[in-house]
């Protein structure tokens, strides 16, 4: 009886050493991630503020980071398409019809990547990312003269280039 106690008690102990390690590992596993960013505390912010990213591997933080990145350049295309609405001035409703194309070329960038994952096409990603990266960034550089950006554009510019790069990172990892 006691040898069955003894040995019900190792078990337990050892699935629960196990447990932790596991944890430990995917913990790490998004700050490893992370700290390949250029933009880390946008990172872990994402990754750790989605339920998913529990037990993920780096497939499985790839497709989070996707459909986070997604989800922030429709926001951004959205938040364009009110600039443009409520701009009066020639020059910024020109800029922020490019924005909106330069938004609406990323969203179409960003949709066709969980395919490209699902297919292990891992510089096929990076390729695809990569070109969703550059859409944003498009778009801040038609305000380097005056009028300037709307700081709010700015701020969502920055935060979908900081989400992307975790997709290139991602399939950077993967190759």
């Amino acid at each position: 009886m006691a040898l069955s106690y003894i040995s019900a008690l190792f078990l337990l102990v050892s699935l629960l050493s196990i447990s932790f390690t596991l944890t430990s590992v995917r913990a790490d596993l998004i700050s490893d991630v992370c700290s390949k960013t250029q933009k880390p505390a946008i990172c872990l912010s994402a990754l750790r503020g989605d339920s998913r990213s529990k037990g993920a591997n780096l497939e499985g933080l790839a497709t989070i980071s996707i459909d986070i990145s997604l989800k922030n350049m429709q926001s951004a295309h959205d938040l364009v398409n009110a600039l443009f609405k409520q701009a009066t001035d020639p020059k910024l409703k020109t800029r922020y019809s490019s924005c909106l194309e330069n938004y609406n070329d990323g969203i179409d960038d960003l949709r066709g990547l969980p395919a490209l994952l699902k297919s292990k096409d891992y510089s096929g990603l990076n390729i695809h990312a990569s070109a969703a990266l550059d859409d944003p960034s498009t778009c801040d550089d038609n305000f380097s003269d005056p009028p300037a950006e709307a700081p709010q554009l700015k701020v969502a510019s920055d935060k979908v280039q900081g989400l992307i790069g975790i997709i290139l990172v991602i399939s950077n990892l993967l190759k």
